[in-house]
Parts: structure tokens; sequence; C-alpha cells
């Protein structure tokens, strides 16, 4: 039976890049696949981009109000084999129970891609979904430029760090915005100061 599974990570963890790797190896094998990303997710536009230039083109743009089990939907998807779902962080809790559903009643396995959290330190609404209900979760790690795992995304705007702010800013659209991975200690030392009291 198919599962709804999820790869997640801060930033730089090469999320992306296992998604187009796994793309390249399913479609080696004449696998049937779908890909996915949020709309909201406008870096790259139609496809889906590494930070290194390497990009794969996508099926299917979701929209924030979408559902994905509607019959505009299915007929994209309903004799895919495998569903690859980019930035699924950026999904609504209600998409994340709809492609759990998916995959265990049409028997579609799906693969999720996403960032644990936002640069404040929460979880987006569909990465808190998805850990509730992915069948099989894998964490992707970095280590922050002082050596130690990064557990955090950062975000510094013009070289520096911030801690308010919409949630959702894409980098690479906005030459003054960039996220950084960050060990607990540092994202303490350099973006909440005293912000905890």
């Amino acid at each position: 039976m198919a599962n709804l599974t999820l790869y997640y990570g801060t930033m730089e963890t090469g999320k992306t890049t296992k998604l187009i790797q796994d793309h390249y190896n399913y479609s080696r094998y004449l696998i049937k696949l779908i890909l996915m990303k949020p709309k909201v997710d406008t870096k790259g536009k139609n496809t889906v981009i590494t930070r290194t230039g390497e990009n794969v083109n996508v099926d299917i743009i979701i929209p924030k109000s979408a559902n994905l089990l509607s019959k505009k939907y299915f007929n994209k998807y309903k004799y895919a084999q495998f569903i690859l779902v980019d930035e699924a962080q950026f999904l609504s809790k209600n998409q994340i129970n709809q492609l759990w559903y998916i995959a265990h009643k049409y028997n579609i396995s799906v693969v999720c891609y996403a960032l644990k959290s936002n640069f404040k330190g929460n979880l987006f609404e569909g990465s808190s979904q998805l850990f509730a209900r992915s069948d099989e979760k894998h964490e992707l790690t970095v280590n922050c430029s002082c050596g130690k795992s990064a557990m955090f995304n950062a975000r510094r705007v013009n070289g520096k760090y911030i801690f308010s702010g919409k949630e959702v800013v894409i980098d690479g659209e906005h030459d003054e915005i960039e996220y950084i991975p960050l060990c607990s200690d540092c994202y303490l030392n350099f973006v909440l100061n005293n912000k905890c009291n």
C-alpha cells in the first residue's frame, strides 16, 4: 500500500535537490509521476528549481483554496503512481489531509518535501499537519556556520537578522532577503537576543 512520506529540514538541506533526484530516478523506470507545488512558491515560476539551477517542470500548481480531491485535480493525478510535492509547508491543513487520503484511498504514493518551521521558529501549518499524518518522516540536515546541526531558519534583511514580518517571503525574489540555517545557540544569540522574555 502507498504511504504519505515527508522529507523535512531547514533551508539548504537539499530538499529540492532530493526531489529532483527522486523525480529522475522514478522517471528512469517509467513510473508515472505528478509533480506539484503551492502557488505561493513563485520561485522558478512553473518549475521546481534548486539553488544550483537544476529544475524540473511542475504538473500542478496548487492555490491555497484548492481541493485536491475535486474532479479538476483528481483527473490530473488519477493514473499516477507517485505524487511529489515541493514546498509542502505552504499547503493548508486540509490539503495535507487530502494528500494523506489520496495515498491511502487511491494507492498513490505521496512524497512531500518541506521546511519544518518558519523564521520565528514556529511550525508552518502544512508542516504541522505533515508531522501528524505522515506515515514516514525523514529529517535532512545541514550544519550551522559554527559546526553544530542547524535547527532554525533565520531571516536576514540587508545582512541583519530580524524576528518580525510576514510568515512567507520568498528568497531570491527580494535581493535584500536571505535565509540562514542556524543551530539553537546561534539562533538564540543572533536572532532572539532578549526576545524570549
